[in-house]
């Protein structure tokens, strides 16, 4: 075979090595591209999954919780009403001393039963959606404060907007989360909360002076309800930072998005 006969076929055989090579390489891309998109899609379809199972979770607790408000007012409440009003009957013909002591049972019963009716209104979804996340807040302060259960405080800056109601009950719930927790299980002697009204979002700081936890511990996680707060935040594009520290007590920061 001539010299160059040898030379052109190398070079066609490199030509087609190449070739080979790039139809390769484009096929190996194409298909890793392919993959990523199946996976990315896969993930999407992952996240939209759990993200409704959250939500149908959120809409059975609601509806829990509404279910326990009416059994509260209209059962418990009137039970309570009917015993105070047989009392102030049964004392008409008393002794003056005893009397006074019906009074002073009768004054229980009744401030039992407003206690009763603001932990209901607390508890129902409608009193959030009526009244805004502002009012409802500002419930569960004065009830804490009016029990002597800590001393807590409300602070409001700049101008007030309203949210959707999902987002309004969904912030509620959380910050009752952490409230609730504080009273649990911090031993703090006083609860803060502030309501930072920007000009795109809704800044939400919270915090005690209780004894505060180990973020890291997977059984305090579970315990305080860290990870219902985390996906109760994510279903409305809220971001969450919690703190806690031993003796520095708890700090919870969220940022919620408003609507354009």
């Amino acid at each position: 075979m001539e010299p160059t006969e040898i030379q052109l076929l190398v070079f066609v055989s490199t030509i087609i090595v190449l070739f080979l090579a790039v139809v390769l390489m484009f096929f190996f891309f194409y298909f890793q591209q392919k993959k990523s998109s199946y996976l990315i899609k896969q993930r999407e379809i992952q996240q939209r999954f759990e993200e409704e199972i959250t939500k149908s979770k959120m809409e059975i607790q609601e509806q829990a919780l509404q279910n326990i408000s009416w059994e509260i007012h209209d059962n418990v409440g009137q039970l309570l009403s009917v015993a105070k009003m047989q009392l102030n009957i049964a004392q008409i013909n008393l002794p003056e001393k005893e009397k006074n002591q019906i009074n002073e049972t009768g004054e229980i019963i009744g401030k039992s039963l407003q206690e009763l009716r603001g932990l209901a209104k607390s508890l129902n979804p409608e009193t959030i959606k009526n009244k805004g996340l502002i009012e409802a807040i500002s419930m569960e302060i004065s009830r804490f404060n009016r029990l002597n259960f800590i001393n807590a405080e409300l602070i409001i800056s700049n101008d007030p907007f309203n949210l959707s109601n999902e987002k309004e009950i969904i912030l509620f719930r959380i910050l009752q989360e952490f409230c609730n927790n504080t009273l649990k299980y911090s031993k703090a002697e006083k609860l803060k909360i502030e309501l930072i009204f920007g000009t795109n979002q809704l800044e939400i700081y919270a915090e005690d002076n209780g004894i505060g936890f180990d973020v890291n511990d997977k059984s305090k996680q579970n315990g305080i309800g860290l990870t219902n707060i985390k996906s109760r935040a994510n279903l409305i594009g809220a971001k969450i930072d919690l703190k806690s520290s031993e003796n520095n007590g708890t700090k919870l920061y969220i940022s919620c998005p408003k609507e354009k």
